[in-house]
């Protein structure tokens, strides 16, 4: 443990910074990743950018679990991610929503427990997203007077590539309502370890087949850019509704 910096975050696409900070490389037994460390609501955070500052890391390349293991590390027990989805039911592009829980199990393994040679691990994954960090991050945003859903399911994909229609579609007869392609793997990891993680969610876009509009990245992110001082101010009011 390099520091006592209980909470952190993981910024998605269009979030790459969240404070002019101290950036750190800590090593991992699955490679080294940059953990940077600023201030939010007057307390220290650790951050990271999932996708890297340049966004030049794709969704199925991300090591998730050296950036889960290198949170843990520095010491953060909360660990919040911020997550672009596309919408299949329920919920507008640019609301922000809390996660309840995931669908992924046609997902490839995301362990940490790759042998049981220490004794037979299998995570339980009933609360596979905080319901105290859910209602912190619902009480987050009243402090900072933006509207906050609950209710996200997200179904898993792997990307790089948008879903299929028919993929949407069987998605959300599985009761999925939002569909995002890193959640899941941090939620996993994050459980673990033992850790506290919530997302704080942002509708981009109606996934495929909804509408007749071809998606792109450039939509995702333009929508991730129009919310992000929502996100800033959730994220800044957190660390003080944190207990």
């Amino acid at each position: 443990m390099l520091g006592e910096f209980m909470f952190g975050i993981i910024g998605g696409s269009g979030i790459y910074r969240i404070s002019e900070g101290e950036p750190m490389h800590v090593e991992t037994p699955y490679g080294w990743v940059k953990v940077c460390f600023g201030k939010m609501g007057g307390k220290q955070v650790a951050f990271m950018p999932r996708h890297g500052e340049e966004h030049i890391v794709p969704p199925h390349a991300i090591n998730h679990r050296a950036n889960i293991y290198a949170m843990k590390e520095v010491g953060v027990n909360k660990l919040v991610g911020v997550n672009a989805c596309g919408i299949i039911s329920k919920f507008k592009p640019g609301e922000i929503i809390t996660v309840e829980d995931f669908i992924a199990f046609h997902m490839g393994p995301v362990t940490f427990y790759d042998t049981f040679k220490h004794g037979v691990m299998h995570t339980d994954m009933s609360e596979p997203y905080s319901k105290q960090l859910n209602s912190e991050l619902i009480k987050a945003g009243r402090k900072a007077r933006v509207k906050i859903k609950r209710g996200g399911i997200i179904a898993s994909s792997y990307g790089p590539r948008f879903e299929t229609p028919a993929e949407i579609r069987a998605f959300g007869k599985m009761g999925a309502n939002l569909i995002n392609m890193t959640s899941a793997p941090e939620a996993i990891l994050a459980r673990e370890l033992d850790m506290d993680y919530a997302s704080i969610a942002i509708g981009t876009n109606y996934a495929a087949g909804l509408t007749k509009k071809h998606l792109s990245h450039e939509e995702v992110v333009g929508a991730m850019r129009r919310n992000e001082k929502k996100v800033f101010k959730v994220l800044g009011a957190l660390p003080g509704s944190i207990k």
